[in-house]
């Protein structure tokens, strides 16, 4: 009778002990992330990398800058050919009889410009509605839209048939201290595509 008691005991005992050891307290919960090599050295476990891995994040993609042209290069814009073939500042345009004056403590930003339209249809390079979108920017932060003068000559009042090609000018009409500073001066034009134009 003793045995048995003694047994059931014994097996009490392993069960509480067992029962005990699979809750781990905080100071085990320590010593979990160690285990013993072959060679008896305590050796730190390291999290699975699978389970840290985190996905790689898509950085967002820049917009391909446009290239950067000079005046006398040709370059293509949408259906469009274009040569900036010379720019001057000026207090006035004209044309025969006709001219326009810039504001007092202004200039005209004189453009000029051939064009050839590749499209299958006639159509203006600039105007009041449409056409190529175009603005000079000065020190990369100053915009300055261009000015339709309705003189002859400029690229704004007549629509050019396909396959043709017209010299004339544009013009953006900018404050003094622009025309004589020696700061960066780009052209931004905008159709189907974009180009720039370095003026200085």
């Amino acid at each position: 009778m003793r045995t048995k008691f003694g047994l059931i005991l014994m097996i009490c005992a392993l069960l509480v002990i067992s029962a005990c050891g699979n809750n781990p307290t905080s100071s085990d919960s320590a010593k979990q992330d160690e285990s013993v090599n072959a060679v008896g050295e305590t050796v730190k476990d390291e999290p699975s990398k699978e389970a840290t891995t985190e996905p790689a994040k898509e950085e967002p993609k820049e917009e391909p800058k446009e290239a950067s042209n000079k005046p006398g290069e040709k370059f293509t814009l949408g259906d469009w050919e274009v040569v900036l073939d010379s720019f001057e500042f000026d207090q006035k345009v004209s044309a025969d009889m006709f001219s326009s004056s810039a504001d007092e403590g202004n200039k005209f930003l004189i453009l000029n410009y051939t064009v050839t339209n590749n499209g299958k249809e006639a159509k203006d390079f600039t105007s009041i509605i449409g056409g190529v979108s175009m603005k000079a920017i000065f020190k990369e932060e100053y915009e300055y839209n261009y000015t339709v003068t309705m003189i002859d000559g400029d690229l704004g009042t007549g629509s050019i048939k396909p396959l043709a090609t017209k010299s004339g000018f544009v013009v953006i009409e900018v404050p003094d201290g622009v025309a004589d500073s020696k700061e960066s001066l780009v052209i931004k034009l905008e159709d189907q595509d974009k180009a720039q134009i370095t003026l200085r």
